[in-house]
């Protein structure tokens, strides 16, 4: 008998890079747990272990570990045999791999199963475990409520020295049970890096314990809190974390959800010659304007992001915005990401004509202009910005990174007759400029006379706008002489990706509440909807005009040529 020339039996056909661990998690990363559980853990031992990497990282329902341990009812969250000893190696096995730890302290529907179920069974773990660390490889700790639990709290067993991210979801915890709660964390965590506080009704007594457990913790790098009336104590504590990269003190949401937030009104703030908060890359607060001015006045030169929520119950003036953006632009050179903004006014006792004293200009906003660096810009004011279109070409010649800008356009209040904003043409300066654009929004007054000639379009460097998915015009009124001109243009200089939104009252749930003015607009204001639907048309009629014209010419050019041709033959 012939012997065959492969053993085909024992060829290992599997390709090399699916025997790599580190390739295979990546591959189960982005399959769907059905998959993982039922199809590629089963494959070989070599896909084993990735897969059950993969399968055990994240833990949302806790009875998915208890069960580990022993055979568990399926009518009631307790172990059938109690007394028998747990089966700690195989519990083991699969706890070794748990990197992130999520729970709801209440009755959930992620775990089907009440909690004091579950502090029970928690409680008699506890009573058979050596060690308090159940997941000793566990990285991020999440938790919500059961700070009344005290030592009976469940993520107690889980507080161990690998944690490195802890994040405290709470109600309303009595000062003692927050503390306590804080205090484990603390001294069970040592190499503890970022921490998360949220806490829905906050009282000023947490600060200090907040402040305690900020100086017992080792190395800080983010930090996220509530807002507190004074956070003096707190803003003290974390200067002595030098390597802290994001702050985070409340944001919009806190505003926006629950008006009863306090606001921030003092920061303990270290002298300008120190070297506090210089590692500090990301600021997220919410507070009025001056407060922040005085925290960046300090000096933030590696600061890249800031997010500046007003939580004041009036709008900020220019002054203050004027001066925070100079602080800014002043502090913090390398700043390429900013957004101001404010919480949600519910006063309807505003005047429909704002004074001039509370218009924000280009003025207030140029000296930020020497932030050369710049992507993402966002500006939300009550009122109209008052912008023109040579301060356009100004923005866009000192932010040629530009990828995302927003200029208030939906101001709360808004003047029928308010035309100091941008033209079309100052779409010219956004092509020419910025390649990297991908989203515009503004408020924009679009007349025929100031509409781009067909002849400005076509000198633009090719292509322009060759990023840009969404010109948002807000609030903006195009009454129906100009829309005729307005469609033409925007035809012919937006992409055929690009989305054009519009703000149309009339389709807003607020829209019979809304503060901004004291009647309805008229109606050839509302004219964006029909250019929408007519976009597609006029570029289709552009190409086959421009189609029509090319051949023309080519055959022009061959009844020209034949002409010369028949002359000298004659």
């Amino acid at each position: 008998m012939a012997t065959p020339l492969y053993d085909l039996e024992n060829v290992d056909v599997t390709p090399f890079a699916l025997g790599i661990p580190e390739i295979l998690e990546n591959i189960f990363e982005h399959s769907d747990k059905f998959t993982n559980r039922n199809s590629n853990v089963l494959v070989c031992r070599t896909w084993l272990e990735p897969c059950l990497n993969v399968i055990w990282r994240e833990v949302e329902d806790l009875s998915r570990l208890v069960k580990l341990l022993a055979p568990t009812s399926s009518h009631a969250m307790e172990f059938l045999r109690v007394n028998e000893p747990l089966n700690w190696d195989r519990f083991g096995f699969y706890a070794r791999r748990v990197r992130r730890i999520y729970h709801e302290g209440n009755d959930s529907p992620l775990t089907n199963h009440t909690n004091f179920a579950l502090r029970s069974l928690f409680t008699d773990i506890a009573y058979q475990r050596t060690s308090y660390n159940l997941c000793p490889n566990l990285k991020v700790l999440e938790w919500c409520g059961d700070a009344s639990l005290y030592m009976k709290n469940p993520s107690v067993l889980f507080m161990g020295p690998s944690v490195r991210r802890y994040i405290l979801h709470d109600v309303k915890p009595t000062s003692n049970e927050l503390a306590f709660v804080l205090q484990t964390i603390a001294d069970r965590c040592p190499n503890l890096n970022h921490i998360l506080i949220n806490i829905d009704y906050v009282n000023q007594s947490y600060v200090d314990i907040i402040r305690d457990f900020i100086q017992k913790v080792g190395e800080l790098h983010s930090v996220d809190l509530d807002p507190f009336e004074d956070m003096s104590p707190i803003i003290t504590a974390l200067r002595d974390h030098p390597n802290l990269r994001e702050l985070h003190l409340g944001d919009c949401h806190a505003i926006d959800d629950d008006l009863d937030k306090p606001a921030i009104t003092s920061l303990a703030l270290p002298s300008p010659c120190g070297n506090e908060f210089a590692s500090l890359t990301l600021l997220n607060i919410a507070a009025a304007y001056a407060v922040v001015k005085d925290l960046l006045a300090i000096g933030l030169p590696l600061l890249q992001e800031t997010i500046i929520t007003s939580d004041l119950r009036k709008p900020e003036t220019p002054s203050t915005v004027k001066r925070l953006i100079e602080t800014l632009a002043e502090k913090s050179p390398k700043v390429d990401d900013v957004h101001l903004s404010y919480g949600h006014i519910h006063d309807k006792n505003f005047t429909r004509f704002p004074p001039a004293s509370c218009i924000v200009t280009m003025d207030h906003i140029r000296p930020l202009l020497s932030c050369t660096k710049m992507r993402n810009f966002v500006i939300k004011h009550p009122f109209p910005i008052t912008l023109n279109d040579e301060f356009a070409e100004e923005l866009t010649m000192s932010w040629p990174d530009l990828s995302y800008l927003q200029l208030s356009p939906k101001p709360l209040i808004r003047r029928k007759d308010f035309k100091n904003c941008f033209t079309l043409k100052a779409l010219l300066s956004f092509a020419r400029h910025c390649p990297c654009i991908s989203y515009l929004s503004f408020l924009v007054a679009p007349q025929s006379s100031t509409c781009p000639t067909p002849a400005d379009i076509e000198n633009l460097p090719t292509p322009f706008f060759p990023k840009l998915r969404m010109l948002d015009v807000g609030s903006s009124m195009l009454y129906g002489c100009d829309k005729h001109d307005v469609t033409l243009t925007l035809a012919r200089i937006l992409p055929a990706r690009t989305y054009l939104r519009y703000h149309d009252k009339r389709k807003s749930e607020d829209a019979e509440t809304s503060p901004d003015d004291d009647g309805p607009l008229p109606p050839e204001a509302y004219n964006w909807e029909s250019i929408m639907s007519q976009l597609t048309y006029v570029r289709y009629m552009d190409e086959k005009a421009k189609q029509e014209q090319k051949d023309l010419q080519t055959r022009i050019q061959e009844l020209e040529a034949e002409n010369e041709r028949l002359r000298t033959q004659a």
